[in-house]
Parts: C-alpha cells; sequence; structure tokens
C-alpha cells in the first residue's frame, strides 16, 4: 500500500516507472544494482521508510525465487550502509547477499567469492580478524588476478593483526603469485616488506635471515625505479636494523662490541635521515628510540639522549610511549637500579590499557587482556619483568620481590591461556609455547630461591598439561575412524552429487552445483585442518585444569620426581628443575651444569645404540651414565629414593634416555633398575584425566607382527614368538604374516585390552612419523585419528618413544600419538631393538603381569631376569633398556582368570548346597 499511496498523492512516479521497469527486464540487472534499489537510496525519505522499501523490494525477489538480484542488491546495500557507518545493517546486509547467491540459479560462484571478499573487508575494517580470515579463506582463489591479489593480502593482513605469522606468511607469498614483475613493483616492494614483518614475528633465528632477505629485495627494486616512496625506504632500513639488533649472531670484537649491534645501529642512522627528510615524528621517534635499545650496550649515556629524544616527539604519537618507557626501563636494569626498572615496566604494562600512573600491585584483568592487540610484545615485557624481580630478590635477599615476580608471572598465565585458545594456526601456538616455556623457567628460579613449592609444582604441571590436555578434553567422538575414510567420504560424495547431475535440467544442475560448491569448501576446510602433523593440539578452546601439589598424596613406598627444562633464553641455556614429591617431603632442587648434562644425555644415546664390546666401552659408559645419575639425583633427594618406586615425569631431552640404566654405584656396577622401580609419566595431572576415561574393550589381546615387509624392511624372525607367548596367556587375536595389514589393524583397535605391535617404526621420520605393516605403513597422522580401548599399548618397535624435538612442544612420539588414542599405558622403545632379546624380555613380561604383578613391577621383574641371566656384550642396557613404561602401572590380568575364579566360586557353592541338602535328609 506504501507504494500505491505515494503514487496517488503525485509522488514517486520515477520510483513506480523503474518498479514496472525493472519487473519486465529482471535479466539486464544480473550483476549489478537494480535501479528500483538505486532509486531507494538517493531518495530523500528517512532511513525507516527507506528500510520498509528495500525490504518490500527484497521480499519481490524471493517470491519470484530471483536470488541473483537479490544478492548483488544486498551486497552493495551492506556497502552503502557502511560508508553510512551502520555496523548492525552492513554485517546483516553482507551475509544476506552471501545467502542469496548460494540459491542464485544460475549459480555463479565468482559472484559468491565477492561477497565472501566483502564480508571480509568489513570485518577487518571493524577489527574482526578471526572472522575476517573466515570469511577471505572462502574467497580465494579467484579467476580474475586483481581480486587474487586484494584478498590474500587482506588474508595475510588478518593473520598478521591476530600475531599469526605463519598463516600470514604463507598468504603473503601467495600474493606473489599475482603480481607483474614490470607492473607492479610498487606493491612488491610493499609485499617484501610486509612478508619480512611476519618473518620476524616468529621470533627465530633462522627466519631472521628470510627478514634480512625480503627487507634487501625491497630495497634493491627501489633502487631501480624512479619516485620510489620513501616511507618504504624508511621501513627497509629501521627493520634490517631491528633484525640485525634482536637476532644477529654473538660475535665480538674489541670494547665488547659486536658486529651486529654496530651494524644494526648504521641501519637505524640511515633510518633517522630518511624521517628527517619526509619530516616524519613518528618515523624520527621510532628510530631514536631502537638507537636508545641498541646503545645500552654500548654506552649509557648516548643511550639515555636517544631515548629522551624519543620521548620529546612522543606527543604525536601516544602509542609509542610504553615501548620508551621499557627502553628507560631497560636501562636502569642495566644500572641495577631494580626498583626504577621495575616501576618503568609496569608503566609500560600500563600502556597497553590506557592506565594512568598505575601503583606497582596494578595487574590487567583477563577481559583486559583478551582486548590486547600485540599480545606477544606484551607478553615479552612481562617475562623482562619477571626476571628483574627475581635478579632483585636474589640482589638483596628479598622474599617479597619472589612474590612479587610470580604475581606478575600471574598475568602473564593468563594472557598464555588467551592466546593459545585462540584460532591461530598450531605452528604460531608453539611459538607463544616455547616463550610460555621460557616464562615459567623464569618463574622456578623466583619458587627455588623463595622455596614456594605449591607454585612451583603449577608452573611445572601446566608446562606439560597443556600438550595432550588439551587434546582429551575434545570430544572423541567427533573423530574420524581414519583421516582417509573421511577424506574418501567427502570426495565420494562430490562425485556421487557430479553424477547425479547428468540428465537433469539447467535449474536442478545449478542446484547440485551449490551442494558441489559446498562439499569442496567443507573438504578443503578439513585439508586445512590437517596440514601439519600435529595440529589437534590446540582444537580444543579449553585450558585443562592443573592439580593443585594439595592434591597430590604420594603413596608410602612412592616417590615423585618431576623435571622442567627448556630451550635457551636469548644466547644461554637456563637451569632446569627437578621437584621430588613423596609421603614424607616435597622438595624443589636445581639441575646445575645445564650444558654439560645435554652434551652426557646425546654421549650416553649414542652409546646405548649398540652393546658394549670392550672394557672401555663399559667404563665410558659408566662415567657417563654416573655423571647422569648424580646430575639428576642430586644429594639431596637419594636418600628419598630408598626402596620405592619412583614416577619419572621427564622433560625435553630426558625424555630419551631410560633412567632405570643409570649407574648408582660405578664399584659395584649397579643400575638404578637394581635398586628402584622405574616408570614414566607426561604429567600428573594428565595422568589423572587419562585415567578417567572409561575403557570398554571386551577382549583380552591383539597381536599383530608382519615378519616381512612388502617394502624391503628387514624382516623379524623373532616377532612372532613374543605375541604368540603372550596370546597364550591372554585369550584374543594374532594378526601374523599377511594378515598384519594397516586395514585390519584399523578395524580391530578398538575392540582390544592389549595391543602389542611386534614391528618396524620411526618417530624420527623428518617427512611423517610412522609404525610398519605388512602391506603400508601407519603415520602418526593417521593415528591420532584413531580411537582405541587400551589398557596398555606394547610397541616393541624401534624409537617409538622419540622423535623430534619441538620447539614448544616436546618429543614428537609415536607413544604420545597412542595416548591420544586413547591408551592407558604404552610401552614404547627408545631404540631401534634386537628382537630376539626383546621376545624374551616381552615374554617374561605378560607372564609376571598375568600372575598380578602391577605393569611397571612385572617389566621391572623381566628386565632384572634378562640381565641376571646374561653376561659380558649381552648383559649391554642396549639389550634390556629400550623398552620403558609410560602411564598408569596398575594391574592387568587376563580375563580367562576371572572367569575360573567365577567357575571355581560357583562349584564350591554348589558343593555347599548339595552338603546341606544331604546334611537335612
Amino acid at each position: 500500500m506504501y507504494y500505491f499511496n505515494k503514487v496517488r498523492k503525485g509522488m514517486y512516479f520515477p520510483f513506480l516507472f523503474y518498479v514496472l521497469y525493472f519487473s519486465l527486464n529482471l535479466h539486464l540487472y544480473g550483476q549489478k544494482m537494480s535501479p528500483v534499489l538505486d532509486s531507494i537510496l538517493i531518495s530523500s525519505e528517512n532511513d525507516t521508510i527507506k528500510k520498509r522499501l528495500y525490504t518490500q523490494l527484497f521480499d519481490n525477489y524471493k517470491n519470484k525465487n530471483d536470488y541473483t538480484q537479490l544478492g548483488t542488491d544486498a551486497h552493495e546495500l551492506a556497502k552503502w550502509h557502511y560508508k553510512k557507518k551502520n555496523k548492525k545493517s552492513t554485517l546483516f546486509y553482507a551475509q544476506l547477499a552471501i545467502d542469496a547467491k548460494k540459491k542464485a540459479i544460475p549459480f555463479d560462484k565468482e559472484l559468491l567469492k565477492n561477497s565472501y571478499i566483502n564480508l571480509g573487508y568489513i570485518f577487518y575494517k571493524y577489527e574482526n580478524y578471526q572472522d575476517a580470515t573466515k570469511a577471505f579463506k572462502k574467497a580465494v582463489p579467484f579467476k580474475k588476478k586483481s581480486l587474487n591479489i586484494r584478498a590474500y593480502n587482506y588474508l595475510a593482513n588478518s593473520y598478521h593483526k591476530l600475531q599469526d605469522p605463519y598463516n600470514a606468511v604463507e598468504n603473503r607469498l601467495k600474493v606473489f603469485q599475482y603480481l607483474d614483475p614490470l607492473k607492479d613493483q610498487q606493491k612488491i616492494i610493499k609485499n617484501h616488506i610486509k612478508l619480512a614483518f611476519s618473518y620476524r614475528s616468529m621470533g627465530q633465528m633462522k627466519t631472521g635471515k628470510q627478514v634480512v632477505r625480503h627487507l634487501l629485495l625491497a630495497d634493491s627494486i627501489i633502487k631501480r625505479i624512479q619516485n620510489s616512496d620513501k616511507k618504504d625506504k624508511y621501513l627497509i632500513k629501521l627493520n634490517i636494523g631491528v633484525e640485525y639488533h634482536e637476532n644477529g649472531d654473538i660475535d665480538y670484537i674489541k670494547n665488547g662490541e659486536t658486529k651486529n649491534l654496530i651494524t644494526a645501529i648504521s641501519y637505524y642512522k640511515e633510518a633517522v635521515q630518511i624521517a628527517k627528510e619526509i619530516k616524519s615524528d613518528y618515523y624520527l621517534c621510532s628510530s631514536y628510540y631502537n638507537l636508545g635499545l641498541a646503545y645500552i650496550e654500548l654506552d649509557m649515556v648516548i643511550a639515555k639522549e636517544y631515548f629522551d629524544k624519543s620521548l620529546a616527539l612522543v606527543e604525536n604519537r601516544p602509542e609509542l610511549l610504553k615501548s620508551i618507557y621499557f627502553g628507560y626501563g631497560k636501562l636502569a636494569y642495566k644500572e641495577s637500579k631494580y626498583d626504577k626498572a621495575i616501576n618503568l615496566y609496569q608503566e609500560s604494562i600500563a600502556g597497553f590499557f590506557n592506565e594512568q600512573k598505575p601503583n606497582i600491585g596494578w595487574q590487567p584483568t583477563k577481559e583486559q587482556l583478551t582486548r590486547v592487540e600485540k599480545k606477544s610484545l606484551l607478553l615479552r615485557i612481562l617475562k623482562t619483568k619477571i626476571k628483574t624481580h627475581l635478579d632483585q630478590g636474589i640482589d638483596i635477599n628479598n622474599q617479597k620481590s619472589y612474590l612479587q615476580a610470580l604475581k606478575t608471572l600471574e598475568t602473564a598465565d593468563k594472557l598464555i591461556e588467551i592466546m593459545l585458545t585462540s584460532d591461530a594456526s598450531y605452528k604460531t601456538k608453539l611459538r607463544w609455547r616455547d616463550l610460555a616455556s621460557e616464562v615459567y623457567i623464569i618463574g622456578l628460579e623466583a619458587c627455588y630461591q623463595g622455596n614456594l613449592l605449591d607454585k612451583a609444582f603449577y608452573l611445572m604441571e601446566k608446562n606439560k598439561a597443556l600438550l595432550l590436555m588439551q587434546d582429551l578434553n575434545r570430544s572423541k567422538d567427533e573423530l574420524p575412524t581414519t583421516i582417509l575414510e573421511k577424506e574418501l567420504a567427502f570426495k565420494s560424495k562430490i562425485a556421487s552429487l557430479g553424477e547425479q547431475k547428468q540428465g537433469l535440467s539447467d535449474q536442478k544442475q545449478d542446484s547440485l552445483s551449490i551442494l558441489i560448491f559446498d562439499k569442496k569448501e567443507e573438504l578443503q576446510r578439513f585439508h586445512d585442518s590437517i596440514a601439519e602433523f600435529y595440529p589437534e593440539y590446540f582444537l580444543s578452546k579449553e585450558i585443562p585444569d592443573v592439580l593443585s601439589l594439595s592434591q597430590i598424596k604420594a603413596k608410602k613406598d612412592e616417590v615423585v620426581i618431576q623435571y622442567t627444562m627448556a630451550e635457551r633464553i636469548g644466547y644461554t641455556t637456563p637451569y632446569g628443575y627437578g621437584m621430588l614429591l613423596s609421603d614424607q617431603e616435597n622438595k624443589i632442587f636445581k639441575l646445575e651444569n645445564i650444558d654439560t648434562l645435554l652434551n652426557n644425555i646425546k654421549t650416553l644415546r649414542e652409546q646405548l645404540h649398540k652393546p658394549f664390546t670392550t672394557k672401555e666401552d663399559i667404563n665410558a659408559y659408566k662415567m657417563i651414565s654416573n655423571s647422569l645419575y648424580k646430575s639428576l639425583f642430586p644429594k639431596e633427594i637419594r636418600a628419598s629414593l630408598k626402596d620405592k618406586k619412583i614416577t619419572i615425569i621427564p622433560d625435553h631431552m630426558l625424555g630419551m634416555i631410560p633412567f632405570e640404566a643409570l649407574i648408582t654405584d660405578i664399584d659395584k656396577n649397579r643400575y638404578l633398575i637394581e635398586d628402584n622401580e622405574i616408570n614414566y609419566a607426561f604429567s600428573l595431572t594428565f595422568q589423572e584425566k587419562n585415567a578417567s576415561i572409561v575403557r570398554k574393550a571386551d577382549q583380552d589381546f591383539l597381536g599383530i607382527a608382519p615378519v616381512n615387509f612388502t617394502n624391503q624392511l628387514t624382516p623379524l624372525k623373532n616377532s612372532t614368538k613374543e605375541i604368540t607367548y603372550a596370546n597364550d596367556l591372554y585369550d584374543g587375536t594374532l594378526l601374523l604374516d599377511k594378515e598384519a595389514t594397516k586395514e585390519n589393524f584399523i578395524k580391530e583397535i578398538k575392540n582390544y585390552k592389549i595391543l602389542h605391535l611386534a614391528t618396524h617404526a620411526d618417530a624420527s621420520d623428518s617427512i611423517a612419523p610412522w609404525i610398519a605393516f605388512r602391506n603400508s605403513k601407519l603415520t602418526d597422522l593417521e593415528l591420532n585419528s584413531l580411537q582405541s580401548q587400551a589398557e596398555l599399548v606394547v610397541l616393541s618397535a624401534c624409537n617409538t618413544s622419540l622423535g623430534k624435538i619441538s620447539r614448544g612442544e616436546g618429543v614428537l612420539s609415536l607413544a604420545r600419538g597412542f595416548f591420544k588414542s586413547g591408551a592407558n599405558t604404552v610401552i614404547p622403545s627408545l631404540w631401534s631393538t634386537n628382537d630376539k632379546a626383546t621376545a624374551t624380555i616381552t615374554s617374561d613380561f605378560y607372564k609376571n603381569l598375568s600372575e598380578g604383578q602391577t605393569k611397571s613391577a612385572a617389566l621391572r621383574a623381566a628386565k632384572l631376569t634378562y640381565l641376571n641371566n646374561n653376561t659380558d656384550a649381552e648383559a649391554s642396557p642396549h639389550y634390556w633398556a629400550s623398552l620403558v613404561l609410560i602411564g598408569d602401572s596398575g594391574t592387568l590380568l587376563p580375563t580367562s582368570d576371572y572367569t575360573i575364579f567365577i567357575l571355581i566360586g560357583i562349584a564350591l557353592l554348589l558343593i555347599i548346597l548339595l552338603s546341606m541338602f544331604i546334611y537335612r535328609k
């Protein structure tokens, strides 16, 4: 009625004309805003009336199934509302455009992608970078080169804003594919500069070379073209200086200066000159600040002068103030003025939150931390403040300083949790975990100095538990049976839809095209989710609760020793720490001489790879092994180990050695296993969580022994013996020879309490760690997607507990893969095993286990039996120490034993009842 009332009053004749004209000529406007919508938008009516008009117009499109024009008009209307700064309407119509274009007939994929890029741009401008990345990913790739440049550029920018440099680099590199080397030189320069920024955000020495490379490439293009942008020149000079300053190799020359530091200063000074030429106070302020940082190591007077110059220019760019405070703080720290440094760091931290003159005890809330854009930078400043509190405490022996360090660490811990539950790539999160590990290590020094046991335990557990706990929080029901099966299901569905199109009308074919497009999008997202070997760690949005020290109740005959180590911090190796937990006392201790310790671990590993052949081999092993024993079990805790079962929670390279093979007494040639029962855990929090999983396997034993392999691996002739003997004790199924295929293993894995794989494996494979079956290899990626119900997994294969040590992730082992699939206990091997010795040890292990011994006691007894029954070279740890037990160490009796007991009970009951009946008669 609104239209007709306006017409009766003599108004909107042009509008009515457009309605009639458009109704007759819909097909002419499939790619453009309709004249009707255009007339509404340019009219002088108020927004309420306009909204009613284009709502009626859109309803008219829906009634006529004209989703093509609806999508186009909604797309343009979203752009119009964006210019009017109406956020809610902008997002509504941008999404409406996408929904309509999905239903449009004929379906036009490029038009749909154009609306996705529009939505992504809107999210980006509204600083919703996570949703922006999702929209841009659906937009690419385009057929049109210019749109690809725009989409990948914004996608990279969004990831950069999210501080996800790995994804930023990946998409920034794609931009180069669509740039013309002759026509797009300015864009190429800017892309090189932005790419360098993303590489630098990775914060690693190896990526530093890429930073300098791309900046120099940009610089070389600038030198070849006229009228280049001087701002680009400035950014190149400044950032090459930053890279040499922050990530250059230490190479001392006279007066304690470094070559790279001098190089950095020369680039900073070039940047100053360019900033003066373009009269940019912001660039000049930034250059002076960086010069101040560089001169802290050379001349503190000059450093202060540069900081003062920077401060004088900061009024117009207050966002730089927090950096300048940080610089002054580092200068004060260099002069050992800890109070002053801490106050300046506090000012710097407050600058992230626009907090005015914060007191020393002020800490940001979690909500405030969530809104911080440069979270990695804030975390580094928090780490520096923690270190300063710590050094102050050590300098003046002040317990209060240690408590202040841990209070700041609480803020850092909240920030770490926020970062690790974001949508960043898993590689970026590994980098953040690495940085978090550095923070925790510094915090542990404060705990050690102040004897703060509760906090020390928390930091140790938190550092480890995140690796596996987040994965356990995920619903296992959401996982496919295998990665390959899910991929096949996608491809089969797409192929089936394609076949259905044959012989159908154009309209129905278009409908199926939409479904095929959606399925292909799903498949692409699935591929993205499995693009790396271990992406699943961070799929969970939950940070697991960590056990507190008060919740740990050690048994009278047990002790737990937890270790924490870290990668190098800067150019030094930090201390390692251990914590002993027993029913009598809890104690934190420090591991001294870490570099020596790490070298000894490497040497011991080399010695364990082969049996002893000479007395020199034995003596060399004794020396290294005993040295490691003394380092890892310092004097102050050894008395607590007597006659105790020890649970070891290793970290970093400590996971590469069997503690039971350490020599405790050189003269007596006595191994630790002879004095103590040993088992291992990833963390106590993980152990408790893993134990709570309900496992419903209804059969006892599944043994797999391919014996021979189709991929030229060495035959394992004795492998059949170890699983055959075990099967005599535990009823179940044997997959031997040709039956030992990957497909059969995947089919049966859910049904058994014990899985025993006697085969080849390699967790150190740089491409994809694997376990060999008769016909093919099961990769760790596939293993992560399986669901087992196993109470025990025995991997008598080579290197199943080893793997690459990844920064922020620890040792990537196949044992971890089985825990992620649901196993309660895993017995992997630490090096290539001798199948004859392994068969002997595992046979004795199953015998002991079936008689009621705990898993760890059964394995220890089997090893001791082997050790006592062999001499000389055959008694080498190479033969008996490879298998270690990780996880639950309880009992696991054969089901048949319970059946016998039940039958005996029934028989006794019948005898009693019969006797009573006879007696009464």
